[in-house]
Formats: C-alpha cells, structure tokens, sequence
C-alpha cells in the first residue's frame, strides 16, 4: 500500500467516506462534509504519526489541505524536504 493509499484508507475508516464515486481525490471534503475541523486535526495526528513528519500548529493554521490530492502532496514534500522550504533555511556554503 503505498502512500496515498493509506492516507486514502485512513480518511474512508476514519469518516466513513468511500473515494471514487462522488467524492474523489480533488474533492473539497469540508464541502463535501466528509471532514470538520476536529477530524482534520485527527488527520494531521495520523499523517504525522504514520510518516514520521512534523507539522506545526503553523502548517495546519495556514495551509488547510482540503482534498485527498492536496493532502497528498503535502505529505510528499514533507517526505522530500523534511520541512525544507518552510522556514529552514539550510544554505551551507
């Protein structure tokens, strides 16, 4: 399973939501009124627990991901850079 499969399988458990039909990767889920903010939070608990990133009160304040894509690839540059980008300005030379 990769990784948006698990981040897939955790929002359909978790909200009883079934991706592929009417709600699908793009879709807005607080639209959709698949996720609040408390399930949100829940998910950022979950994402930074299943692949070992951080994410700052910043990050979940400011960059509210709202769809299974844009969670998506939120993890893979959190994945990619481990934070790098945001604030940490790593320039050795």
């Amino acid at each position: 399973m990769d990784r948006t499969d698990r981040i897939r399988q955790f929002i359909e458990d978790r909200f009883l939501v079934e991706f592929g039909g009417e709600v699908t990767g793009g879709t807005d889920l607080f639209k959709a009124g698949v996720m609040d903010s408390f399930g949100y939070i829940q998910l950022m608990s979950f994402l930074e627990e299943e692949f070992s990133i951080g994410v700052t009160d910043e990050e979940i304040l400011t960059d509210v991901f709202v769809s299974l894509d844009a969670i998506d690839a939120f993890v893979a540059r959190k994945l990619a850079g481990q934070g790098a980008g945001r604030g940490d300005a790593s320039c050795a030379g």
